[in-house]
C-alpha cells in the first residue's frame, strides 16, 4: 500500500466515525487582522475617586491596565528606568574629601575596592590597619551613643539622606539624655563594622546608618541598625533596624526621633534585640520597616 492510499483511507475511516458523506473544507470565520497586542483597558471602577486615592498612596504600580498578558509600554518603560536605578545606586561610590565636609572622621573597611566589597562581604566587616589606629587616635571614646555612618550597598542613599538622619539622631539622641560620640564614615561598610567600632572606642551602643539594598526605583533608602554592649561578632539577634529611611518613606527626622525612643528602651532592658521581646522572637515591635 502506498503513502497516498493509506491517507485516503484514514480520511475514508474518520469520515465515516463523525458521520461525514463527502470532504468539504471547513471554513472559519476570520478575524480581521491588526499589527502588534490588543490593548484591553480595564473596566471602568465603581469609584474613580477611591482608585486614585489608593494609587496616589504608594509607589507601587497598581491598577495599570495591560496589553493581553503584558505590561503596557508606559509601565514597562517605568520598570526600566526604575532598574536602572537600583543599578546606579549598587554602582555609587562616596567621593574623596565628601565625609570630612560632614565633620565625619574617614575610616575603610579592609575591602580594597568596590569589586572586593561585593564578592568578599567579611572584608567589609572589619576595618583595615590604618583605619583601626585612627579610629583609636581620633574617635571619642566611652560614649553612650556611637554614631557610623556607611555607604553600604547604595552609596547614593548616603549622599542623598546621611547628613540630614546624622543631624537628626545627634539632636535626638542628645535630647534624649545620650553622650554622642562624634560620627565616623566607614568607606565600603557592611553592619558588622560596628562592632569592632565599638570595641575599639569602649562605646556603651553603638548606631550605625548605611544604604540598603536597592529596589526597582529605591536606591536613596537608607537603614539604621543599633547595638549595645558592642562585640566582634556580636548576633544579629542582639541588634534592631529601622529601615527605608528616606522622604518617601520614614521621614530621616522621624527615624532618629524612633531610634533615640528605642536606644532608651535598649539601655532599660540592658540590651537591644530579642532582650527587648522576652525571648519571643515573633514578637519584634522594635524592628521597623515603613
Amino acid at each position: 500500500m502506498t503513502e497516498d492510499e493509506l491517507r485516503r483511507l484514514v480520511a475514508d475511516v474518520v469520515r465515516e466515525v463523525v458521520g461525514v458523506k463527502e470532504d468539504r473544507p471547513v471554513v472559519r470565520e476570520q478575524e480581521p487582522l491588526r499589527r502588534g497586542p490588543h490593548h484591553r483597558p480595564l473596566p471602568s471602577p465603581r469609584n474613580p475617586e477611591a482608585i486614585e486615592q489608593l494609587r496616589a498612596s504608594t509607589p507601587s504600580r497598581i491598577v495599570t491596565g495591560r496589553t493581553g498578558t503584558r505590561y503596557l509600554t508606559k509601565s514597562y518603560l517605568g520598570l526600566r528606568a526604575d532598574h536602572a536605578i537600583a543599578l546606579d545606586a549598587v554602582e555609587s561610590e562616596i567621593a574623596d574629601g565628601w565625609p570630612e565636609q560632614q565633620g565625619w572622621v574617614p575610616l575603610r573597611t579592609r575591602a580594597k575596592d568596590h569589586a572586593e566589597f561585593f564578592l568578599h562581604p567579611d572584608q567589609g566587616r572589619r576595618l583595615d590597619d590604618a583605619s583601626k589606629a585612627r579610629c583609636e587616635k581620633d574617635a571619642d571614646r566611652g560614649v553612650d551613643v556611637q554614631l557610623i555612618a556607611g555607604d553600604g550597598l547604595s552609596a547614593h542613599a548616603l549622599i542623598t539622606n546621611g547628613p540630614a538622619l546624622v543631624k537628626a539622631l545627634q539632636q535626638h539622641l542628645a535630647g534624649a539624655g545620650f553622650r554622642v560620640g562624634k560620627p565616623l564614615f566607614v568607606k565600603y561598610a557592611r553592619i558588622g563594622v560596628q562592632d569592632e567600632i565599638g570595641v575599639l572606642t569602649q562605646a556603651k551602643s553603638t548606631v550605625i546608618i548605611v544604604g540598603e539594598r536597592p529596589g526597582l526605583g529605591t536606591g536613596d533608602s537608607l537603614s539604621i541598625y543599633t547595638a549595645y554592649g558592642p562585640k566582634l561578632g556580636q548576633d544579629n539577634s542582639e541588634k534592631d533596624c529601622i529601615s527605608n529611611v528616606r522622604d518617601l518613606g520614614f521621614a530621616p527626622e522621624r527615624a532618629a526621633a524612633r531610634c533615640a525612643a528605642l536606644m532608651k528602651d535598649t539601655f532599660k532592658a540592658g540590651g537591644g534585640g530579642v532582650k527587648l521581646t522576652g525571648g519571643d522572637p515573633a514578637f519584634r515591635p522594635h524592628v521597623v520597616n515603613h
